[in-house]
């Protein structure tokens, strides 16, 4: 049961590095599509609070942002922070790098006084957490 337990965790690892990698590439329509199906599969594997299912929120805002499509973005680059917040606490480094996604995405828009509260929050996180 164990080793099925590792083979069936590697598909979904390799799925979702196929998914990264094919929106480094460009690809992001395919790339978003095997990410809707990762966090599906991690949605009904972990639920919606565990770090696993923040990264897929976290990839499909950042493809989103990518595409142009800012408020979906926003949508999914804040679904993460509200996941990495309730799980790994404010101060962590995912936290930062979820504040600096956002402020990225408030950029993009124009919203600057936004996104320079987004990226002042990830500095104060990255210098009192990594130093």
């Amino acid at each position: 049961a164990e080793e099925e337990a590792a083979k069936e965790g590697s598909w979904r690892n390799a799925l979702f590095n196929l998914a990264v990698s094919l929106r480094n590439h460009g690809d992001h329509t395919t790339a978003l599509r095997l990410l809707e199906r990762c966090l599906k599969l991690r949605l009904a594997k972990y639920g919606e609070e565990h770090t696993n299912t923040a990264r897929a929120y976290s990839q499909m805002g950042s493809t989103f942002h990518e595409m142009g499509e800012s408020d979906k973005a926003l949508e999914m680059h804040k679904r993460a922070l509200k996941i990495s917040l309730a799980t790994l606490g404010e101060q962590h480094p995912a936290s930062a790098t979820t504040y600096s996604n956002i402020g990225s995405v408030y950029n993009s828009k124009g919203e600057y006084d936004k996104a320079l509260q987004m990226h002042e929050k990830a500095l104060q996180i990255q210098l009192a957490t990594v130093g």
